[in-house]
């Protein structure tokens, strides 16, 4: 027995020194800075409805043939919502004569264009977390009643705010 011990101590031994291994570590951090980000971009400058009158055949509702695209991107980590507003539609000759921009409807599919617009601010859409997309807007304009002729015009404005 003592034999054995006498071999198999060295054994161990050896087996302890060359087993157990030193290391040395160091660590260092990487930092990066992305920038808040808040983009807005429109497809189109202009978009005439037409008219009410289509073949001799006047319109109670005009829709928009092609959808504005508007593009929008934002990282705030508080949220964003996107928004929308519109001024009353001026008579092209006199603006004097308006119409109330509540004739005036959007949606986001072209089979529910049912929100009615407003000189004051409508959410369009609003989230938490960061976005990069392309929402389209359709409109559509219920015929005025007892309107004057003419070509009317309204300024529709799109923000996008940080919450």
């Amino acid at each position: 027995m003592r034999r054995e011990i006498k071999i198999l101590l060295p054994i161990i031994l050896l087996v302890l020194v060359l087993g157990t291994t030193f290391a040395i570590e160091k660590t260092h951090e990487i930092i990066v800075t992305i920038p808040e980000i808040a983009e807005l971009e429109l497809s189109e400058d202009s978009i005439d409805l037409g008219s009410f009158l289509v073949g001799n055949v006047l319109q109670d509702r005009i829709v928009s043939s092609t959808p504005l695209k508007v593009s929008y991107r934002c990282n705030h980590m508080d949220g964003w919502a996107l928004k929308v507003s519109a001024t009353a539609f001026q008579n092209s000759v006199d603006p004097s004569i308006t119409i109330p921009v509540n004739y005036l409807s959007f949606g986001t599919e072209p089979t529910k264009i049912d929100t009615r617009m407003s000189e004051s601010e409508i959410v369009v859409a609003t989230g938490t977390e960061p976005v990069n997309t392309t929402t389209e807007i359709y409109y559509a304009m219920e015929l005025p009643e007892n309107a004057y002729a003419g070509e009317y015009n309204s300024t529709v404005t799109y923000s996008l705010v940080t919450l």
